[in-house]
């Protein structure tokens, strides 16, 4: 058993997918990789038309990509759940302005860890507590905290 050229051009093709894996988001051409060592391990064990090596490796790069994609991206990103990316504002919560909120315009308030977009009825400068009184999507109005 020795590595044919065809062996070995799998070979490097699945080093240059891994390489490309680290520099490209997505978590995709990892699989083409892996596929590609596939097609390499069984050129090294058997002598294979080229045809056959492409269907080796396009199989085994889409069975590996959908099998084991969702498996090996939650073990190293973990799981996202819905809590995570799901934050609304209660009516009442306090919040600190962080960019002056001058009507008709939009200020920047501190809630929650994050800066959200606000809007007032009055004047509110940067450094007032306030209490949100309802949220429009990214926008929460708010009121001065002792008006309330």
């Amino acid at each position: 058993m020795t590595l044919t050229t065809a062996g070995l051009m799998w070979l490097i093709m699945g080093i240059i997918c891994f390489l490309l894996e680290m520099m490209l988001p997505g978590f995709i051409i990892f699989f083409f990789g892996l596929g590609a060592w596939i097609t390499a391990l069984v050129c090294w064990l058997y002598p294979v038309p080229l045809n056959i090596q492409l269907a080796i490796f396009l199989v085994s790069s889409l069975m590996s990509l959908f099998i084991l994609r969702g498996i090996i991206r939650n073990t190293f990103f973990g799981e996202v759940t819905a809590d995570e990316t799901d934050v609304s504002a209660t009516a009442g919560d306090s919040a600190t302005v962080s960019a002056d909120i001058i009507p008709p315009a939009e200020g920047k308030i501190d809630y929650s860890g994050t800066q959200w977009r606000a809007v007032a009825d009055e004047k509110i400068i940067k450094g007032t507590i306030v209490t949100i009184l309802s949220q429009d999507g990214l926008c929460m109005k708010v009121a001065p905290k002792d008006n309330n």
